[in-house]
């Protein structure tokens, strides 16, 4: 009976609870005493199970001249009445929490003690936070952005919810990519590791989603800055897996400015895509 206790269990009834429907399913009509014998529970504490199944439908009351007795309603219709309701619960849940977030959102952090505030952030190891924290970087800028980086993994064409608002805000994309790189995008729904020319191809498709693009033989560092106040750097090591590296957030005007400086030096120095490509076709 262990096993069939703790399913029932993990889909919402106490132990008291498990024992007393599974006595009653396999059963037939029983009083209380008999349930809770058969289920091997102190008698008391099965008269509010039993309460509480007749309200929620689980089994019928009968009444007798010498005694209340239980029945067990039919097993099919029993497990669409639960069935239901865990659906119903769990909808109601969901529903509560979207409407209980989107009524505290704006308390978010605010009442952040002062002395706990800093102008960097380190993020180490393989933290689902790292994508997060960058996506949240692109929702609160509003002017601009510039990105250097190297193409690693699997890279997707389509254009993430949080760059598509950054776009209709009038924002501005600038971005240097590395044009050597280990990285595949999906070509007719398989992951192909990428050429010199499908990553122009690629370029082309980014450029026309808004983004301004260059190419560099040699990107040395993955960095962005945002609306130059915010520096994003993930330190790039080949010798280290990707799960493994760090992130730093810099909250710093100047040292966005500095960084800035930099980013426009790579970028003149940069080819574009048209320029790329005939240096490819040259070669070829």
């Amino acid at each position: 009976m262990g096993k069939e206790i703790e399913k029932l269990e993990s889909i919402g009834f106490s132990t008291y609870e498990a024992k007393v429907f599974f006595a009653l399913y396999q059963g037939s009509v029983m009083s209380a005493a008999e349930a809770a014998k058969e289920a091997r529970i102190p008698r008391p504490s099965v008269y509010e199970i039993l309460k509480s199944f007749c309200k929620k439908g689980i089994c019928n009351e009968i009444h007798t001249p010498s005694k209340q007795l239980y029945e067990i309603i039919d097993s099919d219709i029993l497990e669409s009445k639960i069935e239901n309701e865990i659906r119903k619960e769990t909808s109601l849940k969901l529903s509560l929490v979207k409407s209980t977030f989107r009524e505290i959102k704006h308390l978010h952090r605010s009442k952040r003690a002062a002395e706990y505030s800093t102008d960097v952030e380190l993020i180490k190891g393989f933290n689902r936070s790292r994508e997060v924290k960058f996506q949240d970087l692109i929702k609160r800028s509003k002017k601009a952005i510039l990105y250097m980086n190297r193409f690693e993994g699997n890279v997707s064409d389509k254009l993430d919810s949080e760059t598509k608002n950054f776009y209709k805000r009038g924002g501005h994309f600038r971005s240097i990519y590395e044009a050597n790189g280990n990285f595949k995008i999906k070509i007719n729904n398989e992951w192909q590791v990428v050429s010199k020319e499908q990553l122009i191809d690629l370029c082309k498709r980014f450029e026309k989603q808004g983004e301004k693009i260059r190419l560099s033989d040699n990107i040395p560092q993955i960095l962005a800055v945002f609306d130059g106040n915010t520096v994003f750097i993930s330190l790039y090591d080949e010798n280290v897996p990707r799960n493994e590296r760090s992130d730093i957030i810099i909250h710093n005007k100047r040292f966005a400015s500095f960084v800035t400086e930099m980013f426009e030096l790579y970028w003149d120095r940069s080819e574009s895509i048209e320029t790329f490509a005939k240096t490819i076709v040259n070669k070829n």
